[in-house]
């Protein structure tokens, strides 16, 4: 990896580490003051999701979805001008009791994005917390009937909250397994930026702290896969968790899905979600005939594997544009870009602006105001085209990038609630405290962080 990435282990000394908090009830969106801005651009370029842009010479919000309710906008404005303030309410949050455990599903825990706490350093936080609630928990847990393997904790999903999960479990020696619909740390796969900035150290059960600064994501996903080489966790990706049902004998029968091979299940004494916020992919609106499937993908993960190929990515988001940017820089490969909406009304300006950059040089081509009529195996029927007539658009390989489906599904048939968080109502473990790369104590121990908090920086997904 890079050398921005530092792993030391922990010092002796621990530091009890606060309680968790309550994750804002509303969400935090920057207010500009237009009678004092100065429009100087400080606010736009520190935010790193574009939610701001300088008209008529003042800063205003152009993006309010993208807030992710960061200081740093306000941190740099020069006078004053811009400020966070809560806007509107936050809903469809699971409700959590005390250690982040389900006061529905007695059992059921949960960790990271989908809490409502964003930053991938909480996430790992809850992650390790959560595993040991969960352990604890299944240490009471009923027996395992005779001829049924049981574990004591199902982590599903492994982005940062899961895999910390398991490696807290492995380092307590539970029988566990992870359970994840894509692929490992898909959610750091999907970051907007390639570059990250961390304040503070990750402290990683098993591991110790992991020192990030000024890394790439592929810094990040190179250090993530070493981590889970050494640590060898019982990981199954590309398996689905299609549903949950509590036995009469208190034990969790996941029911999964693998790409390949049969339906399953697992059978384990307590449950920990860490699922992330984006859910599943969402597919398209249309049938999908079973000799196509081969063909589509819901994520890029190698763009050179797809030289020299036809490829159409549908999709005008941040993601399809980022899969299309990096598709079009691959000799010989055609990239074509499919969108319902009539023009750019999402996304980034900088992935706007660079689709257009390659658009105007020929190197890919955007067809707005198109529906998928039908797929076939090696073709797309669009409808919406000039005179309105259908047309043809062959393609060896096709990457639907239109949003996911949210986690609610699971979660509610877990019997999980929307609601509030809840502050624990016993302290943290102790933390131990860290070491900086040039051996002096770093300045605080690694504590959850509210977005809102000085110093935050840009979340991750889960």
């Amino acid at each position: 990896v890079g050398a921005g990435l530092v792993a030391r282990r922990a010092r002796s000394a621990a530091t009890p580490a606060p309680a968790l908090p309550r994750p804002a009830e509303r969400k935090r969106l920057p207010v500009v003051d237009t009678s004092t801005c100065l429009g100087c651009y400080a606010c736009v370029d520190a935010c790193p999701y574009d939610v701001l842009a300088i008209e008529k010479y003042v800063a205003v919000v152009v993006r309010p979805d993208a807030c992710c309710g960061l200081v740093l906008c306000e941190q740099r404005c020069p006078n004053g001008s811009l400020r966070m303030s809560d806007g509107e309410a936050v809903e469809h949050r699971p409700q959590l009791g005390a250690d982040l455990e389900s006061p529905d599903v007695p059992g059921v825990f949960l960790a990271g994005d989908v809490t409502g706490l964003p930053l991938i350093k909480n996430a790992i936080l809850q992650g390790s917390l959560a595993a040991d609630r969960a352990h604890a928990q299944a240490a009471r847990g009923p027996a395992a009937p005779p001829g049924e393997d049981v574990v004591d904790v199902c982590v599903v999903g492994a982005g940062p909250a899961g895999i910390s999960a398991g490696l807290r479990l492995a380092e307590l020696a539970a029988s566990f397994v992870v359970l994840e619909q894509a692929g490992v740390a898909q959610s750091i796969q999907s970051f907007p930026r390639g570059k990250l900035v961390f304040d503070q150290p990750l402290d990683l059960p098993l591991h110790g702290p992991l020192w990030l600064e000024q890394s790439t994501k592929e810094e990040l996903l190179s250090a993530w896969m070493r981590i889970l080489r050494k640590a060898r966790l019982p990981l199954r990706e590309h398996t689905r968790v299609d549903d949950v049902v509590r036995r009469p004998d208190g034990l969790f029968e996941v029911r999964t899905v693998p790409a390949e091979g049969e339906p399953g299940r697992v059978l384990a004494r307590t449950l920990l979600l860490a699922i992330g916020q984006r859910g599943t992919p969402r597919p398209l609106p249309v049938p999908v005939p079973p000799e196509a499937e081969s063909r589509i993908h819901y994520h890029l993960a190698d763009a050179r594997s797809l030289a020299g190929q036809r490829v159409v990515v549908i999709g005008l988001g941040d993601a399809a544009m980022e899969a299309a940017v990096a598709l079009s820089s691959q000799p010989r490969t055609s990239v074509t870009i499919v969108a319902r909406a009539a023009t750019y009304t999402r996304g980034q300006s900088r992935n706007v602006s660079e689709v257009e950059r390659l658009r105007r040089k020929g190197r890919l081509t955007v067809l707005f105001s198109r529906d998928v009529r039908a797929v076939e195996p090696g073709r797309l029927t669009l409808g919406g085209g000039p005179g309105e007539r259908d047309e043809r658009l062959p393609f060896d390989a096709l990457f639907v990038l239109i949003g996911g489906v949210p986690g609610w599904d699971l979660l509610r048939k877990v019997g999980v609630r929307a609601g509030a968080v809840s502050p624990p109502a016993t302290p943290l473990p102790a933390v131990p405290q860290l070491a900086t790369p040039d051996g002096a104590p770093a300045p605080t121990a690694p504590t959850l962080v509210s977005p809102g908090a000085p110093g935050a920086r840009p979340p991750s997904g889960d």
